[in-house]
């Protein structure tokens, strides 16, 4: 599985702009599980703030769509939930 890790130095920066400016300087967050970035501002943006709890945890642990739907995954045999993400490389 591929993961993104963003360098706390940037966190650390995206976190003071946020304080300073309510917003991030890129309306782009980049989803932890490797599944692609996505688009989030005005309150859009403060709603997963708040369901994170602090903006260094939304750019630290964000998880898109995608990798949710493919860490959702059903298995038909056993019925149980499995954690499988599979990375699209073009």
């Amino acid at each position: 599985m591929k993961t993104n890790t963003i360098p706390s130095e940037v966190v650390e920066y995206l976190s003071s702009y946020y304080e300073t400016y309510n917003t991030l300087p890129t309306p782009v967050l980049e989803c932890t599980k490797g599944s692609g970035a996505y688009t989030a501002f005005g309150t859009n943006l403060k709603k997963k703030v708040e369901k994170a709890g602090s903006i260094e945890s939304l750019l630290t642990t964000f998880v898109g769509r995608g990798a949710k739907k493919e860490m959702k995954k059903v298995s038909k045999t056993t019925g149980r939930t499995e954690a499988v993400v599979t990375i699209k490389t073009t």
